[in-house]
């Protein structure tokens, strides 16, 4: 799960604890990952990023699922649980 998001965004920082919860909570086969839109512009627009956060679900290199704005805990484990 990779979290496209800024240091001046309010909801970011809301889904921070969220994320560091399933981060360690995942298998050794599953990881979350943070890109700073400030810092990496380039990487957003990449993979077509229009507003934070933005989560994209990744298996192999591929996205498999996009999650824009605020979501819990369980719903996320249960979406990454689906492509495991």
């Amino acid at each position: 799960l990779v979290d496209f998001w800024a240091s001046w965004c309010a909801p970011c920082r809301m889904m921070a604890p969220v994320l560091n919860d399933i981060a360690a909570e995942l298998n050794e086969n599953s990881y979350v990952g943070k890109v700073d839109i400030q810092q990496y512009q380039s990487l957003a627009q990449r993979f077509k990023v229009r507003s934070i956060p933005t989560m994209i679900l990744m298996k192999n290199g591929t996205e498999v699922n996009r999650f824009v704005g605020i979501k819990s805990k369980d719903y996320l484990l249960k979406e990454i649980v689906k492509v495991s």
